[in-house]
């Protein structure tokens, strides 16, 4: 009975010391990497610039740009259609759409009657961001065509195109202008532009038999009424924790996101932007003032942001 408690009194002690031995070790290793950590985040704020208003979404959050572009491009095809039917109410049109192409001269090519309208397949569809163009003869060898009152149109008139899943698109008459058919701003009528515009083009003028063409050209300019979006409701950071300087969050898993901004809150709730990080980057920011509050908020490709992150439960 002695011996067995002299045994256990001899084993006792290396078995408490190995349990403390592993328990110092992960401490230590634990210290180790929240030191690391510490360390990592420090190194990312000093190279971090102040925030920067004038900044794109790429430069801020340190993304390629092609990305961001690629977004605007996916959003943009979603909003395009392949046009079928133009109407315009005031005029009481009611007219197919056809594609047609670039002619050899470098010219738009035009439908061959007076009934049809074409739209220039090269270039942009109706309701994407960028200049479409639908053009009709104003006249033919029979009498008027589908054009021929084009130039009685108002600022304020109603242009619908259909699309082939039968949906109708709205444009608004801005303005028209009348070119000489040797002279048109080629660039303002056929080339980019972040508006979503539809222009209509036709002959008008005197007829030049010399020329074999009338002498102007009309363009109706037209832009897209588009309804009020609602603002997307993006995931919100959460897990969001003050220790000490270190603020830190959990991130969004979400590809639409790309970063998230911080922002620092004074007594009267008014917010104030003091930093951004990259969706690729540690989820943590070293704070100035660990008595003052902060919040994060999650950005998506356009700038639309989150709502505030709250501060996790302790």
């Amino acid at each position: 009975m002695w011996k067995r408690q002299v045994i256990f009194f001899i084993i006792s002690p290396f078995v408490l010391i190995g349990c403390s031995l592993t328990e110092d070790a992960d401490v230590g290793s634990v210290v180790e990497e929240e030191r690391e950590e510490q360390e990592e985040v420090r190194a990312q704020a000093e190279a971090m610039e102040p925030p920067d208003e004038d900044q794109t979404i790429a430069e801020e959050f340190g993304i390629d740009e092609a990305r961001i572009d690629q977004a605007y491009e996916d959003t943009n095809q979603a909003q395009e259609t392949y046009p079928t039917g133009l109407t315009i109410p005031a005029l009481d049109i009611d007219a197919p759409v056809i594609e047609v192409g670039q002619l050899e001269n470098g010219q738009m090519g035009v439908p061959d009657n007076g009934e049809d309208v074409g739209w220039y397949e090269p270039g942009t569809q109706p309701g994407g961001a960028g200049n479409a163009v639908l053009a009709g003869h104003v006249d033919d060898r029979t009498g008027p065509a589908v054009f021929f009152d084009l130039g009685d149109l108002e600022p304020g008139d109603q242009v619908f195109v259909t699309g082939e899943d039968g949906e109708e698109l709205e444009f608004i008459v801005d303005e028209m202008e009348r070119y000489p058919f040797d002279d048109s701003p080629v660039e303002e009528i056929f080339g980019p532009s972040d508006e979503k515009q539809l222009n209509l083009i036709t002959c008008t003028g005197v007829f030049n038999q010399e020329n074999g063409t009338h002498e102007e050209r009309l363009v109706v300019y037209t832009s897209l009424v588009e309804e009020e979006e609602e603002e997307p409701v993006l995931p919100v950071p959460t897990e969001l924790t003050i220790q000490g300087d270190l603020l830190s969050w959990h991130s969004v898993r979400d590809e639409e996101i790309v970063g998230y901004r911080i922002y620092e809150i004074d007594a009267d709730g008014e917010e104030t932007h003091v930093g951004s990080v990259s969706q690729l980057e540690r989820k943590s920011f070293l704070v100035n003032d660990q008595d003052t509050d902060y919040t994060v908020k999650a950005v998506d490709h356009f700038g639309n942001e989150s709502d505030p992150a709250e501060e996790a439960d302790a």
